[in-house]
């Protein structure tokens, strides 16, 4: 679908004329994260005129998600933006669960690690050459009849028929939309990151490890090791205060409170160091309500965010975006975008249900790790007494030498699998 002379048609249908004061696009995208940037890349190859507006030229350093699954690695895959991905990545085949000291399970999976800006950075760079990219703040959005008008901090003005707002919003811009921020639970996470090294300077026997704790008075979720090119990369989940003195000293001495929180890990992985800074982010679990305005459709963080624990962010990302690809071309075929068309995607049945799951899995997590109610106590025993049993059924499991098969060699759903990838993460999640 595409403009031939002054009419947008659909094959030989003329569907309405063009406006005499064409737009900036057709689609304006504020915010050039992963969200951002995939939606803009797939939204242009639809063959619609996309600008992708982000606050900065590059992503910085920022600690985010820092990996990328199998589900969503098949969709950038389709799309042809995997491949310049895999020289910034690295490919884990096999990964396996550990608590108390001793391998409970090994899992096949299919998932890269990789730094959130080099994620976000190789995408704009890869961007297709039809998608226009500018750099400004975006103070608020209006409409104007048909047309919705993005205005920039530096007073600059940019118009389009549809908005798509892809970003962690400001209240001053919910507030021009007539929309408000609810907070479903205040810190609810917070995320730490760091690598570690082998005590005796040889690499990791492994790909990828999550380990489990056993004492809820840690608050801790799980640890997970996994591969970031030549980095064994760390990310620590808790369930604590941003103002948590135990934050602040992890900071200081993470090897130390590692070894309480996890005196058996060296059982697992062997003796090793914390090297490097720690880095640390905190979520606020958080969803968007009020009347959703004409011309404007918010997806992934702009609308609800996900806990970085439960690894449903991507997930709930690229299921926004797969949906309104989807709808996109109808929305087109009319001139009004309205609130009533544009409902279509808020109301998506698989959207709908991503976004269900990603919450009920965050308030899981939390509950499953932290609460003394009998109800949870009791959970707790029962998932500690299942991975007891697993770990005798299967006590020849052992760390091995990671898998040196390439990624490109590497073919979805085609690896032999001892177990789905959600396994690792089941003894968390409610079922859908």
């Amino acid at each position: 679908m595409r403009l031939k002379s002054d009419t947008l048609r659909d094959g030989n249908q003329e569907l309405f004329p063009e406006p005499l004061s064409r737009p900036s696009a057709d689609i304006v995208i504020v915010g050039a994260g992963v969200a951002g940037t995939t939606a803009a890349a797939i939204l242009s190859q639809q063959g619609w005129r996309v600008l992708l507006l982000e606050a900065r030229s590059t992503c910085p350093p920022v600690f985010k998600a820092e990996k990328v699954e199998r589900d969503e690695l098949s969709l950038l895959q389709n799309f042809g933006l995997l491949e310049p991905l895999l020289s910034h990545s690295s490919f884990v085949s096999e990964a396996f669960a550990a608590y108390e000291g001793r391998i409970f399970r090994r899992v096949g999976m299919e998932h890269i690690g990789i730094t959130y800006a080099d994620l976000v950075n190789t995408l704009r760079t890869n961007l297709p050459a039809a998608v226009e990219t500018r750099t400004g703040r975006v103070n608020r959005l209006s409409r104007d009849g048909k047309t919705m008008r993005v205005h920039l901090a530096g007073g600059e003005e940019l118009t389009a028929r549809l908005v798509v707002v892809a970003c962690g919003v400001t209240n001053s811009l919910l507030s021009s939309l007539g929309l408000r921020r609810r907070v479903i639970q205040k810190e609810q996470c917070i995320g730490l990151g760091f690598n570690l090294v082998a005590a005796n300077s040889r690499p990791f026997p492994f790909q990828a490890v999550t380990y489990y704790p056993s004492d809820p008075s840690f608050r801790i979720d799980y640890l997970t090791l996994f591969t970031i090119r030549d980095a064994m990369r760390a990310n620590l989940f808790v369930f604590r205060s941003g103002n948590d003195p135990w934050i602040r000293e992890f900071h200081r001495e993470p090897r130390r409170l590692l070894h309480r929180a996890f005196p058996k890990l060296p059982d697992v992985i062997g003796e090793y160091e914390v090297t490097g800074r720690i880095v640390s982010g905190r979520v606020d679990l958080y969803c968007t309500e009020g009347e959703m305005p004409d011309g404007v459709v918010l997806i992934g963080d702009a609308l609800q965010n996900a806990c970085p624990s439960t690894g449903l962010g991507f997930k709930k990302v690229f299921t926004d975006i797969a949906v309104l690809a989807e709808y996109v071309p109808g929305w087109f075929s009319t001139p009004a975008m309205s609130a009533d068309k544009l409902r279509n995607f808020y109301d998506h049945p698989r959207k709908r249900s991503t976004d269900a799951f990603a919450l009920r899995c965050a308030l899981h997590h939390r509950n499953a790790a932290t609460s003394l109610s009998p109800r949870w106590r009791l959970h707790r025993s029962l998932v500690h007494l299942k991975w007891n049993l697993e770990r005798l059924k299967n006590s020849t499991v052992r760390l091995r030498e990671p898998n040196l098969q390439t990624f490109r060699q590497f073919e979805f759903g085609r690896t032999v699998q001892t177990g789905d990838t959600s396994e690792l993460k089941e003894v968390a999640y409610p079922k859908e």
